[in-house]
């Protein structure tokens, strides 16, 4: 039998159709991409070969400024075109409008170029060389999102590569965050023939002389990726780059006094009299962790620490890239920028400071200390104005992490931004290590009775898929999931959230459930509908049913709307849902609907069992389509004409809501 989860998904859009008061006109706007009708002779900003990303007589790199003009009137026809109020006629008119009218355009750019890449690119047997070329060149804009956009729907699901288009991909890698990088791999992996892909990543090998470091350092990241294999000739590049390697022991934490000096014997045992092969040592607090940095020259080093590390059980890697500008820009590190090319990107993150030892934190707490808003953030408008201040000038950050985090407790309430983008600020600017006085931070935000904008920030940055979470956290998280209001906007992302941030956890799925379960069996205290939420969290982290179902499976009263394909009028349909579905208590009321003769049926039955129970009669042959499946509540009676007049089955006043 279908879930009831299942069963909104799939009729979610029917039952918006039948039951809202007012029924959306159909769009008149043409799609962004109509057919090829005709052909055209002089337009401006036509893309013709030679094509900067497949010329085989030279290298081409891409050229934003050059290739896309500054013209606003053109502007102003691409928004009219993305609005279906312009027609084009032909794929030149329509890449032309787009060349010309992509640095002035109104609407979402990234959208934009994704459905240039979907409709011209990616997965396309025949893929647009014009296409590709517009792409090319939009891969190195400052726009917002624009060459994200660009490299992910364009140049990295290109299937026929080219010499030049991969050496393009090579030379970005660098300042590319590890998804993007990953996105390169995995499109050599999955499109276009991987022999020549192995021979263009050759060929720029075989070239390295004419290369700087860092392009030659990404393309031996991407082949180690692509091919899993060493190429050939790799004593070639021994002493080529800068690395970066972190790891830590389990065995070793913070507290051990003596746990940076272990660390580096570790470390510059092996290199024996050749200590200045190590260019530079650190320590950091990740984790509770002493975790070690190294940064070494040339690949034959690095490749001898991979091998240590690899061999000794009681290691873990945190961390081995090539050193770019990047891992300055997501790493607290900065004692580190002198080795750094001059001219390269300085890093925005604050200097480094030791997490305080001894420190008491109310998410890592043995006994459960509920976060407080009220109590932690600081009632100061003058602290507001001058974390208003840092983030206007976040570019120029000159502060140790110890001085923003002080600062952002003491002004977040006063802020003249909005929490989701002062947290998301925040968050980022503390780049790695994870700082724990930044998660007691984003902890205490998560407190139920604060404001919903800090705790969603808070949920959103600071507790997503791949953060640890100790278990005050999780049963943070777990008020904040069964917190009012439960209508369909508010809080529903956060719940949503909240269990996805443990979907790979099975340790946090587990004590997550039984805090659920606890719930349950306390089920007086809760109203019908944090009763149907806790339900719902249980189901999803464990698949199963809770222990104690039978104890409120009557409680409630539930919506169920299906078709009657078997009747044609309401009279009919009467008579062959009570034939079919006998006369039982389950059953509180029916409404037929007649749309157009189409015949749907909105049914009101008794609990969770009950609705359960409706399911699986109107499943059995002949299959009734099920349209929606779930809980009445007053959200729904408001925005459903239909449902007006069932107010009476509410609960007129419920236990209290957790």
């Amino acid at each position: 039998m279908r879930s009831t989860s299942e069963l909104k998904l799939r009729g979610v859009v029917k039952f918006l159709v039948l039951l809202l008061i007012s029924v959306a006109a159909v769009s008149r706007m043409q799609p962004a991409f109509p057919a090829e009708e005709s052909d055209t002779q002089a337009l401006p900003g036509k893309i013709e070969p030679p094509f900067a990303w497949n010329r085989t007589d030279k290298y081409v790199p891409p050229d934003f400024e050059a290739f896309f003009p500054d013209d606003k009137a053109a502007g102003a026809q691409l928004d009219q075109m993305i609005d279906g109020k312009l027609k084009i006629n032909s794929i030149d008119e329509r890449l032309a409008l787009i060349r010309r009218g992509l640095r002035n355009s109104s609407r979402h750019r990234t959208t934009l170029l994704g459905q240039v890449g979907n409709q011209y690119i990616w997965n396309r047997k025949a893929q647009d060389p014009r296409a590709i070329e517009l792409m090319y060149h939009a891969s190195v804009s400052d726009l917002p999102g624009v060459a994200h956009s660009a490299l992910y729907h364009g140049p990295m699901v290109v299937s026929d590569r080219s010499a030049n288009l991969v050496r393009m991909l090579m030379e970005q890698y660098p300042q590319m965050p590890w998804h993007e990088k990953h996105r390169i791999a995995w499109g050599m992996r999955t499109y276009g023939d991987k022999e020549q892909t192995r021979k263009l990543l050759s060929g720029l090998l075989d070239d390295h002389s004419q290369l700087n470091d860092l392009t030659v350092g990404a393309t031996l990241e991407t082949w180690q990726a692509v091919f899993e294999t060493d190429p050939p000739g790799l004593e070639r590049f021994d002493d080529l780059g800068l690395w970066i390697i972190a790891f830590h022991r389990p065995d070793v934490s913070a507290t051990h006094p003596r746990a940076a000096e272990i660390l580096r014997k570790m470390v510059m045992k092996p290199f024996g009299t050749r200590q200045d092969a190590v260019l530079a040592f650190l320590t950091r607090v990740d984790e509770g962790y002493e975790t070690a940095i190294v940064l070494v020259k040339g690949l034959k080093n690095r490749r001898l620490l991979e091998y240590i590390i690899s061999k000794r059980m009681h290691l873990e890697l945190d961390c081995n890239e090539l050193f770019t500008a990047l891992v300055l820009q997501t790493r607290r590190l900065n004692e580190l920028a002198h080795f750094l090319p001059e001219g390269s990107p300085r890093s925005y993150l604050p200097d480094y400071t030791r997490p305080p030892v001894g420190a008491n934190y109310a998410y890592a707490a043995s006994e459960y200390v509920a976060p407080d808003y009220e109590a932690y953030f600081a009632d100061d408008p003058a602290a507001g104005k001058q974390l208003d201040d840092v983030y206007a000038k976040r570019d120029q950050l000159k502060m140790t992490d110890a001085e923003l985090l002080e600062l952002f407790r003491q002004g977040l309430r006063h802020s003249k931004h909005s929490p989701n983008v002062m947290i998301g600020w925040f968050s980022q600017s503390m780049g790695w290590p994870r700082d724990p006085r930044l998660t007691e931070i984003l902890y205490q935000a998560l407190d139920p009775k604060g404001p919903p904008g800090v705790r969603k920030a808070a949920l959103y940055y600071g507790f997503g898929l791949g953060t640890k979470k100790t278990k005050n956290v999780l049963r943070a998280l777990y008020h904040v999931y069964m917190a009012p209001p439960f209508d369909a906007t508010t809080n529903h992302n956060m719940r949503t959230r909240i269990l996805w941030g443990v979907r790979d956890h099975e340790d946090d799925k587990y004590y997550l459930s039984t805090l659920f379960v606890q719930a349950l069996r306390e089920h007086e205290q809760l109203t019908e509908v944090a009763l149907e939420q806790a339900v719902s969290a249980y189901r999803q982290l464990t698949g199963g049913e809770p222990p104690n179902l039978d104890e409120y499976a009557k409680r409630g009263v539930y919506v169920v709307m299906f078709g009657n394909e078997a009747a044609s009028t309401i009279a009919a349909s009467k008579a062959y849902v009570a034939e079919r579905l006998g006369d039982s208590e389950r059953i509180l009321e029916a409404k037929h609907l007649d749309e157009d003769s189409n015949i749907s049926v909105i049914m009101l039955v008794r609990g969770s069992a009950g609705m359960d129970w409706l399911i699986k009669k109107l499943q059995a042959p002949p299959k009734l389509p099920i349209y929606f499946a779930g809980l009445l509540t007053p959200q729904l009676i408001e925005q459903s004409k239909p449902l007006k007049g069932f107010e009476k089955y509410l609960p007129a006043e419920g236990p209290r809501e957790e």
